[in-house]
């Protein structure tokens, strides 16, 4: 079954490509070519197989490495069982594979016979791919240019003078003499040969860190690592990751990327399932809620339940762990957990208060489920935050004045976030509330430091209200229904009713609010009165909640401030208008 792929290749940091030098096309001149890298010395076995395992997948036409296959260093005995145990391991690969000598190949001119037998070529040799020309060399012995035994030298030069019409000449060997030779500015034989010769790129390895440069047309490459050791941790800026070269010819033109390995996975690598699962695991497996935090009180302690369902058939084992700013602390910043399959884990974790909200706790914890498949979560508890609405017997004139004697008494609330969970940056807002039985009476006063660009660009009914500054509320009397509404510094209404059991808006919807708002010199006022019947609230009791979110809005920075963080229509994530 052939598989469908899908290759994930970073730019800059995965992906070098760019002036690469190009040859005229070959008519026939189309394949893909893999350039691997050094698999020693000091081989990271699991890396080498994760690079051929992402080449396989890829299908290339042919493969070509830069030298150091084997570990080698050894007698004749060691070097031959060295040869047996890693020929094998190119089976994964369906194509061609044709080897350069490393110096850890061929070691001394003793074993020289080995890599002939094992490989079946000579140290040096020449092909033909399609209408491109392949030459590999072998400077395994030798440490600089001038050590390369001419006897080579002539045969290289006899090899490209024999070239007639092809699209591309591409020249492998092991160690990278052209840094010290036309990199460094100096006198460099090979490079005059290959300059003459229209050479397309010359591929090295050996150093295992990647560089490359282009020298009058000819791409010169040194290879990083398929496999030789790199260490503990990656460099990508420097290219320090396992990593192959890329090549595509189409009709003559050489297009190479180099690609990072690991980034390269099966189309079916998630499954619809494993992707349903996954995202369902905040809400269905694991749950945070947090305590009642009255408005206009301070808060000075915060407790958190935790509830994780292990919904998996393997054992579920992770940490908690807790992430706080100066405003909470815990005595229980880190904790394992092991839950078996079927069954949970529940704690309650308490948090001491500054008496600032905002930021609340975040728990990370990873969710492993699946093939081999980690959710990563973070998240805060859902604090349900309750704001006590006083009844008033006298109702304030909504002229947009906001005149604090007629606001005595009423909730306020004045602590708000912005979409990461942190204290909002836009500029302070209050907002105030009462109501007499049968109306709510809301007044919100939105500091701004800078008026003159206060946005009120809407001023008919229903308009794009929210692209201008404002300030919104989502009120649900049921988990069903939801009214929202925004209103701009000129008293312009936008409202639409969601029914949640549709997934339905309706934007006819009109209520039936009175709205004045008026901008002064550091602020711009709202008043509002709306009949509770108009939000889904027939009759009042000590019993009726309304459930409520809120959001200003103020575009010159593009920021939000939020009074339950979560801004949807899901009325769990409200918080609560209790009505006194």
């Amino acid at each position: 079954m052939k598989k469908i792929v899908m290759v994930l290749v970073l730019l800059a940091a995965a992906m070098i490509q760019a002036g690469w030098a190009a040859r005229p096309a070959g008519p026939q001149d189309n394949f893909r070519l893999v350039v691997l890298a050094d698999r020693t010395g000091g081989a990271n076995q699991k890396a080498f197989e994760m690079v051929l395992k992402d080449i396989e997948r890829m299908k290339p036409d042919l493969v070509v490495t830069v030298g150091d296959f084997i570990e080698g260093y050894k007698d004749s005995a060691g070097t031959v069982k060295d040869w047996d145990q890693t020929l094998p391991m190119l089976k994964v690969l369906s194509c061609p594979v044709y080897l350069t000598p490393g110096n850890h190949d061929i070691t001394t001119p003793e074993v020289r016979s080995i890599f002939i037998k094992k490989t079946g070529r000579n140290p040096y040799y020449s092909f033909d791919h399609q209408n491109s020309h392949f030459i590999v060399l072998d400077n395994s012995l030798v440490e600089t240019l001038d050590k390369m035994e001419p006897a080579q030298i002539r045969w290289l030069e006899k090899d490209l003078k024999s070239i007639r019409k092809k699209s591309g000449i591409y020249v492998f060997m092991h160690k990278p003499f052209w840094t010290a030779g036309v990199g460094a500015g100096k006198p460099d034989k090979l490079h005059d040969l290959f300059k003459k010769y229209k050479v397309t790129a010359v591929f090295t390895g050996h150093w295992h860190n990647y560089a490359s440069e282009v020298y009058d047309g000819v791409r010169y490459v040194v290879m990083g690592s398929s496999g030789a050791d790199i260490g503990p941790t990656e460099n990508v800026s420097l290219a320090g990751f396992y990593q192959y070269l890329w090549v595509t010819i189409k009709d003559g033109k050489f297009s190479p990327a180099l690609v990072k390995a690991g980034n390269n996975y099966d189309l079916d690598y998630v499954s619809l399932k494993e992707e349903i699962f996954a995202h369902q695991i905040p809400g269905k497996a694991v749950f945070i809620n947090g305590s009642e935090l009255i408005e206009g009180k301070k808060f000075s302690s915060l407790d958190a339940k935790v509830r994780i369902m292990n919904l998996t058939d393997q054992p579920l084992k992770t940490e908690i762990l807790w992430e706080t700013a100066k405003n909470w602390k815990s005595g229980q910043d880190k904790i394992p957990v092991e839950i078996a399959p079927g069954d949970s884990f529940k704690s309650v974790f308490r948090f001491k208060g500054s008496g600032i909200l905002y930021p609340l706790p975040v728990m990370k914890m990873s969710y492993p489920f699946g093939r081999d498949k980690v959710y990563n979560l973070e998240m805060t508890p859902s604090v349900a935050r309750i704001l006590e609405c006083p009844r008033v017997k006298k109702s304030p004139a909504i002229d947009g004045q906001f005149e604090k004697n007629e606001w005595l008494g009423a909730g306020k609330v004045a602590d708000f976030c912005g979409w990461d969970g942190n204290p909002a940056t836009a500029d302070p807002t209050q907002v105030y509330f009462m109501h007499d039985g049968e109306n709510l009476y809301i007044a919100a006063v939105c500091r701004d430091t800078v008026m003159a660009q206060l946005k009120t660009a809407k001023t008919v009914r229903d308009d794009q209200v929210y692209n201008d500054d404002c300030i919104g509320f989502l009120f649900a009397a049921n988990k069903d229904t939801v009214y929202q509404m925004y209103v701009n510094p000129v008293s312009t209404v936008w409202d639409q009713l969601i029914d949640n059991t549709r997934d339905d808006l309706d934007q006819k919807w009109n209520g039936g609010f009175q709205a004045k708002a008026l901008a002064g010199e550091s602020e711009w006022v709202l008043e509002m009165k709306v009949p509770l019947k108009d939000i889904g609230l027939t009759a009042l009791d000590k019993n009726t909640e309304l459930r409520m979110n809120i959001r200003r809005k103020q575009q010159r920075n593009n920021q939000s401030a939020l009074w339950m963080y979560d801004w949807s229509y899901q009325t769990k994530n409200f918080g609560v208008v209790r009505f006194k």
